[in-house]
Order: C-alpha cells, then sequence, then structure tokens
C-alpha cells in the first residue's frame, strides 16, 4: 500500500508528447476511391458482431474507401525505423526510414471511420535505434468526416 502511494506521482506527472513532424518533411496524399465491401455469408453467424455491424456489411454497392499514400521528404539525424499504429494498437506499417520512402496506409471505408466501427486514428512513429519515438505524424477521421493531418484540417469525407 505504501509503495503504490509512493509510485503514484509518477503515474500523475505529465506524459512527454512525442512533437510532430514538420509539414515540409513530409508528403500526404489522399487516394480516395469507391469499393465493394466482402459480400456477407448470410448461412454463417459471427456472435462478436453486433446487428448494427451485420447490416452495415449487407450494403450493395461500392462505398467510399481510403487509403494514404505517405512519402518522407526528409529525415532528422537519428530517425532510422518507421511504424504506424492506429487507436486499437495495431501495427499498420513498420520500414526502415529512408528519404523518398513511400508506402500506403489502409485507413479502410470512410462511413466506418466516422462510426466509429473501425480504426479511425493512426500514429506514425519515426524511431531512433534505440527504438525511441523521435516524432510523429498523427491522423486523424472526425465523426464528422473532418480529416485531420498533425491537428490541421486536410478535407472532408
Amino acid at each position: 500500500m505504501l509503495l503504490s502511494l509512493l509510485l503514484l506521482p509518477l503515474f500523475l506527472l505529465p506524459q512527454e508528447e512525442v512533437p510532430y513532424k514538420p509539414a515540409e518533411e513530409i508528403k500526404v496524399e489522399l487516394d480516395y476511391k469507391f469499393k465493394q465491401r466482402p459480400s456477407v455469408d448470410n448461412l454463417t453467424v459471427d456472435y462478436g458482431e453486433t446487428r448494427e455491424q451485420h447490416e452495415r456489411r449487407k450494403v450493395s454497392g461500392p462505398l467510399p474507401y481510403l487509403m494514404v499514400n505517405f512519402t518522407v521528404l526528409s529525415l532528422k539525424e537519428g530517425e532510422v525505423r518507421i511504424r504506424g499504429i492506429n487507436n486499437l494498437g495495431n501495427s499498420v506499417v513498420t520500414k526502415k526510414a529512408e528519404v523518398g520512402t513511400t508506402f500506403k496506409i489502409d485507413l479502410g471505408y470512410t462511413d466506418d471511420m466516422k462510426d466509429r466501427v473501425s480504426p479511425y486514428e493512426f500514429n506514425i512513429y519515426f524511431l531512433s535505434p534505440e527504438k525511441k519515438n523521435l516524432s510523429r505524424v498523427h491522423l486523424l477521421v472526425l465523426e464528422d468526416g473532418t480529416f485531420l493531418i498533425n491537428g490541421e484540417k486536410r478535407g472532408k469525407f
């Protein structure tokens, strides 16, 4: 008990925020297209799926889908790796950092991101050789469809 009371101030201290990578060091291009959802098998029941998720999967016709082309224009000293994770903690990219590196990040269906059914927030970290986060690029889709990169509005779906 005493130990937990002594350690409590360490958890209440503000966490050091990883700084944003400057906009001139990266290029982010939206690849917005329409894509057909995979077909639903009506004979199979997924007990982990809500009724709303099942109804959403039954929608026919092409739906708006978003991918991002991410290009590294310049690196700061010590940035050797790139790691991207979404708000669920899943890895979306892991690469060696090199100037001119281009990679795609599959964000998903825009309606799912707006409705918070699928991941809607992504952080791309630039790491040191010791795997310490040196800088980051924050991609976020708000519930109203606004797309933000490092807190700056870049479009709306």
